[in-house]
């Protein structure tokens, strides 16, 4: 008899359920690390065609800092409205990003922020 499981609904490498954490809308997350192209300081400057957006820079500034989770794309990548964060805003202006769930780290749930709307009101 065998007890070998079905490869269907398994989860893949790196996903938000084998890591054991599902992000949701409204999670506020740190960011505890960044892609390594984008850790190259040179990394702007080799790709004119985005260059004047600072991406990486603007990544490289929000590392540790945190923010809340506004959404997912079609990948899974977490949209992170950067601009909430002063320092965030006067240096790079108005700025969303995208980043992969494995380089965030949850801070406080959504529903935690559900619990705590309940006990002031």
């Amino acid at each position: 008899m065998s007890t070998k499981k079905s490869a269907k609904g398994a989860a893949r490498k790196g996903s938000l359920s084998r890591l054991g954490r599902k992000l949701k809308v409204g999670d506020r997350v740190r960011i505890v690390d960044i892609s390594e192209e984008l850790k190259d300081p040179n990394y702007d400057s080799r790709h004119p065609e985005v260059a004047d957006m600072r991406t990486a820079e603007l990544f490289r500034f929000c590392l540790g800092r945190v923010f809340t989770i506004h959404g997912f794309d079609r990948y899974e990548y977490a949209e992170l409205t950067v601009d909430e964060d002063r320092a965030v805003r006067r240096k790079f202006g108005l700025n969303t990003i995208w980043i992969e769930p494995k380089f965030l780290e949850r801070v406080r749930s959504s529903m935690s922020n559900e619990k705590t709307k309940r006990k002031t009101n």
